[in-house]
């Protein structure tokens, strides 16, 4: 029995060993699964490339992104936007008693100003986006316009007076005056058609002015003393450097 004791001693420990071990093995917590970390948000870096035909251009090195538009901002016109021209012609009065005729082809325009007995004034100039911009002798005439009327200021000297004048219907012209080989001749003369069918105007005739007589639109004809005077419409053109 002696010799068996050791032995049991051995036996013994390697059972409580085994004993212990499956005591510790169910008393240890059980391990956690591995964390895993979020994906980092997607940059711009990391976003793919867009399709073909809507990438933004590259910029040349050095260069840097324009700026973003302001909110709210708005277009402004490019520039070398085209004029709002105008075939139209008015006649009305001015406030001094006076009558006028403006006619306008393609925003060059003419006016012709006068009072029937030895007063009358040519103006020229333009009328584009609803103005009105024309000079003369020592005068100016400016305003605005739309279908229905022209209204706006002549300036004569250091003297302004308004005026007012309709639209008038169609393109037939409103405005004659004497033509160019009779003007070298020293014979000038302008007459105004109101839409009523009456007629008014000035004619200088030997150097001095006096009432138009009634001018024949068909023929753009008058006869003077005698003597046959022509006149032709007024159709504006643009002036050089206008």
């Amino acid at each position: 029995m002696k010799r068996m004791t050791p032995l049991l001693t051995l036996v013994t420990g390697a059972g409580m060993a085994a004993v212990l071990f499956a005591m510790s093995a169910q008393a240890a917590p059980t391990a956690a699964p591995p964390k895993v970390d979020a994906a980092p948000p997607a940059s711009a870096a990391d976003a793919p490339p867009a399709p073909s035909g809507s990438q933004p251009p590259e910029l040349s090195p050095g260069a840097s992104a324009p700026p973003a538009a302001a909110p709210g901002a708005t277009d402004v016109p490019a520039a070398g936007t085209p004029e709002q021209k105008v075939d139209a012609s008015w006649t009305g009065r001015l406030n001094n008693g006076a009558t006028i005729a403006i006619t306008s082809r393609d925003g060059a325009a003419e006016a012709y100003v006068c009072d029937g007995k030895d007063m009358e004034l040519w103006l020229r100039g333009t009328a584009t986006d609803g103005k009105l911009d024309l000079d003369g002798k020592d005068a100016t005439l400016t305003g605005t316009f739309d279908g229905s009327e022209a209204t706006g200021k002549l300036t004569i000297g250091g003297d302004t007076t308004t005026f007012t004048a309709k639209a008038t219907a169609g393109t037939a012209p409103v405005v004659y005056r004497a033509t160019p080989q009779l003007r070298d001749a020293g014979v000038d003369g302008g007459w105004i058609l109101r839409p009523d069918g009456t007629q008014i105007g000035v004619l200088t005739w030997n150097g001095r002015p006096i009432p138009a007589p009634p001018l024949d639109p068909a023929f753009g004809t008058t006869i003077v003393e005698g003597l046959t005077v022509t006149a032709r419409p007024v159709i504006p053109a643009p002036e050089p450097g206008r």
